[in-house]
């Protein structure tokens, strides 16, 4: 279902970096993201950045550090 990998992030002209997707990842001509301290990539380009940076706003962030203090929690 997901995939999950760490990859380099490799300098591209002046000031920008590139992240290589994997081949396994159908990829679009184009892609849409939405990005704060977590990056929401659609890589078909199917969906609109306004609405990637919604949903990132709205229900990956907040959700996502409250599950990281429980998970700090449990550890310490």
């Amino acid at each position: 279902m997901g995939l999950k990998d760490k990859r380099s992030n490799i300098k591209h002209g002046k000031y920008s970096r590139v992240l290589v997707l994997p081949a396994s990842i159908k990829i679009g001509e184009k892609s849409t993201l939405a990005a704060n301290r977590l990056v929401l990539v659609d890589p078909r380009g199917e969906i609109h950045e306004d609405d990637l940076l919604q949903f990132l706003e709205k229900f990956v962030e907040p959700d996502f550090w409250s599950w990281v203090k429980t998970k700090e929690g449990e550890k310490g």
